[in-house]
């Protein structure tokens, strides 16, 4: 009788052991978006559990149950002409019901073309002689603030002036044909373009793309999202009806 009341203990604490990590387990659940806030159907989500986890999701809509601890999930929607991609780290502390939507963006993939990948591939060489160009580069950059100090100051004081009147009609229809302009040439990219992209094609200063691109984005027609050390381009719903 004593053996069998020790066997079922046994078996108890077993039994409460194996269903620990179940009881203290967390529910991660939530939507996949792409940069449009929209759902995206049978995307990939995965999350690095042991065993890994995957799901796929139903109507955007995504669900783990996973153990406290520290996990990098990632979630891949293979669209007909895009990849979005994003990959996140969590950390879950206790059981609970959490929600965690993921809003993809484009694979940088799809927008590098072989300059970028050439600036890549040299970066690390580049930065071996960035040390020996600095002391000169620094010395230009100071020389040529000195010369426009020294010009400023003799318009200012010889000509009194030297900035000529614009014609503030004239300036605005150029600036809409250069926005048109811009417009055209991310949706000839297929709806996207790096800023870099578009400084080649523009003659325009660095600065005036800028300024076109974040009048573009204010008028909702097109987002700009970091990625690295640059900027990709998009058109939205509003910009590809123009």
């Amino acid at each position: 009788m004593k053996k069998q009341n020790i066997t079922k203990i046994i078996t108890i604490i077993l039994a409460v052991l194996a269903f620990s990590p179940l009881v203290n387990a967390a529910t991660i659940q939530g939507s996949v978006y792409d940069i449009f806030l929209e759902e995206l159907d049978k995307a990939i989500v995965t999350v690095d559990t042991e065993p890994k986890q995957m799901a796929v999701s139903k109507d955007g809509a995504y669900s783990f149950e996973i153990p406290p601890g520290e996990y990098t999930i990632s979630a891949t929607y293979y669209g007909e002409d895009d990849t979005y991609e994003l990959e996140e780290s969590i950390r879950i502390n206790e059981g609970g019901i959490y929600t965690l939507d993921l809003i993809l963006i484009p694979s940088l993939g799809n927008v590098l073309n072989e300059d970028d990948i050439t600036d890549f591939g040299n970066f690390s060489e580049a930065n071996l002689s960035l040390d020996e160009e600095k002391e000169s580069s620094n010395l230009g950059i100071i020389i040529t603030i000195i010369a426009l100090l020294i010009i400023i100051l003799y318009l200012h004081f010889a000509k009194g002036h030297f900035i000529k009147d614009l014609d503030e009609s004239d300036l605005k229809s150029e600036t809409e044909e250069d926005l048109e302009k811009l417009l055209k040439f991310i949706k000839e990219q297929g709806g996207r373009s790096t800023q870099k992209e578009i400084r080649k094609k523009f003659p325009s200063s660095e600065a005036k793309i800028s300024l076109m691109i974040t009048d573009l984005e204010s008028r909702k027609l097109v987002k700009k999202i970091k990625k690295g050390r640059g900027n990709i381009i998009i058109l939205t719903k509003e910009g590809t009806k123009k």
